[in-house]
Formats: structure tokens, sequence, C-alpha cells
């Protein structure tokens, strides 16, 4: 495995910030194993119904709030879950940035879901793990 770590800069956008990297890198299979720091603004997305296929809602995170736990996968659309599809806004990226996310806004409440957006407040430092034996984008 190659370990990365990225930094999104204040006012930076998360998701393609991260996008920006693993494409600069060329992976094509990654782990993202968590982050530090403090973000504003997130958009997170959570299950509506427990039953497939899967229906979504998102929900704002306004404001400054600190990480508490960050992980996820990023792939080349190829390889995603065909139900995600429907899911996840159809992009140029040739990258699936799948990112879990919680974190903690003032007076203690934590907020979670999937990444669907979102900046960094102060910094964010972003932790990941390329799995070896994946094809490289350019591979």
């Amino acid at each position: 495995m190659v370990f990365g770590e990225v930094t999104v800069k204040a006012g930076e956008d998360i998701l393609q910030t991260i996008e920006a990297f693993v494409i600069e890198k060329q992976w094509k299979s990654v782990v993202v194993t968590n982050a530090i720091g403090s973000v504003k603004d997130l958009l997170l997305a959570t299950p509506v119904r427990n039953e497939l296929p899967l229906k979504i809602m998102t929900t704002p995170c306004y404001g400054a709030a600190e990480i508490l736990a960050f992980t996820g996968e990023i792939m080349s659309k190829d390889r995603m879950d065909p139900q995600l599809k429907a899911v996840y806004p159809n992009r140029e990226s040739p990258l699936f940035v799948h990112i879990h996310a919680a974190c903690a806004r003032p007076g203690g409440q934590v907020m979670g879901g999937g990444l669907w957006g979102g900046k960094a407040f102060r910094e964010l430092r972003v932790f990941l793990l390329e799995l070896k034996g994946e094809e490289t984008l350019a591979g």
C-alpha cells in the first residue's frame, strides 16, 4: 500500500481537492482512512427508508464544525456499485468519491452521513491509502 496525505486549505472544496489529489497520483482504488481538522457548510446524505432501492435525502450542516470521523473509498466509476450510480449525482469525473463523515457542532451536537459537499474551515488533513494490485488511472 502507498500512503498519501492531502491538505484541504481554508475555503477549498473538500471533495474536489481530494479528487484532484487522487487523479494527480493516478490512483484507481483508494481507502480514505480518516481526516483531522475543521470544516464548514457540509452537505450530508442519509437514507430515508429501510428498503431498496436506496433513496436518500441531504441535510445541510451550516457553519463551522470539527471532524470526528472521516472514512470511505475512491474508485474508478466503472467499479462502483450499480445501485449507487442511481443515487449519486452524475459528475464528469472518472472517479466515484464515497466518503462518510461525522462532525461536532457548537454545543456538542453531532451530525453525520455521506459527504456530498463542504469546505475546509481552517484546514482539513485527509489520510489515504492506495490499494496496490489495482490498476492506476493511467493503467
